[in-house]
């Protein structure tokens, strides 16, 4: 899959598929952006992956950790030695601030429309992933 997000940047192409919730009502999910983010990050375009996606960007250190440990023990034939134990506070902090980016990607105005990702072919042509944002709000 990431030969697929290298060779047809997700960013340069429109035949990935959408997200179910924005078809359906129109609203940005946590997760919207996250393919083309990922594909801007192969590509070493941090900015336009963080302009995609910014809670995915800030949680692939985590990811890339469960991801290591886990093949590590599957390998070596171990237990998991990372159990990953959260209090209900902790769990409630993590779903407060998933619905909080939620919330605030959908607000329609500026600063919020930074935490929009932009469409497909839309960063195509040498402009800044910025620029959009920035014309938008009058800049």
């Amino acid at each position: 899959m990431s030969l697929l997000y290298f060779f047809y940047p997700a960013n340069d192409h429109n035949f990935y598929p959408g997200c179910a919730l924005y078809s359906l009502t129109g609203f940005y999910c946590p997760a919207c952006g996250s393919q083309r983010a990922f594909s801007a990050l192969l590509h070493g375009n941090i900015i336009l992956a963080l302009r995609n996606n910014l809670l995915f960007v800030l949680l692939i250190p985590v990811l890339i950790r469960l991801t290591f440990t886990g093949s590590r023990n599957v390998i070596l034939n171990q237990k998991p030695y990372l159990k990953i134990k959260l209090t209900s506070l902790q769990l409630w902090c993590i779903l407060g601030i998933i619905l909080l980016f939620f919330i605030l990607r959908n607000i329609n105005t500026f600063p919020f429309n930074l935490l929009t990702p932009i469409s497909p072919l839309q960063g195509v042509g040498g402009l800044h992933p910025f620029h959009f944002v920035l014309h938008e709000a009058g800049f």
